[in-house]
């Protein structure tokens, strides 16, 4: 039996082992799929070097960043961001993926917006965060605007940018005036103190459409849709990115173009 897990912490509320048990019993696959909640830098790497007897890992916050200096070869797919969301094990060799933008790319796809009719700003500066504005800085030529707790790592975020990328991002002040889409990349957990933060930032009255890379409802998108703001959830987005992740533990063996509308279903 092949074994997969997702990590991270917390996990307790990923909706992946649901997702992935309805794929290999559609498939007829002999695999099982586990949350693991590492409760440390040590026990994640620990758990994903000792890997014996596990065929790949889903990554998740807060270790996104930390998988890569883990990993013995790499992926395309990772070498602008290095946040990793996808590992596949073969003999012990740890090969890293990031499945995170290509399920955002089909996401905002289907949202059908023409991205450079807006400004853009977005919430958060981790790994998600990295693999959007990777995504953004191709797929638009708008202004994007990053927000974060602190302003010294939103900074050192912008930093770490080429310097070509750097001239069309910076770190939001709390100006903007134009229509705007906001783009969530901050963990599904906000409390309800940084929610009311987030939302005295926001700038309310100019934000046509509220994307949220989450897959469910949190304090701040029920929030945000009693002012009647269009919010679009990440739920398009997990789904691609689960059908790409699959697609590389299997070697594209399963490859079917009909899967996304089982798993929607789902």
């Amino acid at each position: 039996m092949k074994k997969f897990y997702v990590v991270g912490n917390p996990v307790t509320h990923s909706l992946s082992p649901k997702l992935f048990k309805y794929i290999f019993n559609f498939y007829k696959i002999n695999a099982e799929y586990n949350l693991f909640n590492a409760r440390s830098i040590k026990e994640f790497e620990d758990f994903i070097n000792d890997n014996d007897g596990i065929h790949g890992f889903n990554i998740t916050l807060p270790f996104k960043k930390l998988a890569f200096s883990n990993l013995k070869s790499i992926d395309t797919s990772i070498i602008n961001t290095k946040s990793v969301n996808c590992i596949d094990v073969r003999n012990g060799f740890l090969k890293g993926y990031n499945t995170d933008k290509y399920g955002f790319i089909n996401m905002i796809e289907k949202i059908n917006i023409n991205f450079n009719d807006y400004d853009i700003l977005l919430l958060g500066n981790g790994g998600s965060a990295s693999t959007v504005i990777d995504v953004l800085l191709t797929y638009c030529n708008s202004d994007i605007y990053i927000w974060g707790r602190n302003n010294y790592k939103v900074e050192q975020f912008i930093s770490n940018l080429s310097e070509c990328n750097r001239n069309r991002i910076s770190r939001y002040s709390n100006n903007l005036k134009s229509k705007t889409i906001v783009i969530n990349c901050i963990s599904y957990n906000i409390s309800k103190r940084d929610t009311k933060t987030i939302l005295s930032y926001l700038p309310i009255n100019n934000i046509n459409y509220f994307i949220d890379i989450n897959y469910f409802d949190t304090m701040l998108t029920k929030e945000l849709k009693k002012q009647h703001i269009k919010v679009q959830l990440g739920t398009d987005m997990f789904i691609y990115q689960a059908i790409k992740t699959f697609d590389i533990w299997f070697e594209n063996k399963y490859a079917d173009d009909s899967l996304y509308d089982r798993l929607k279903e789902v």
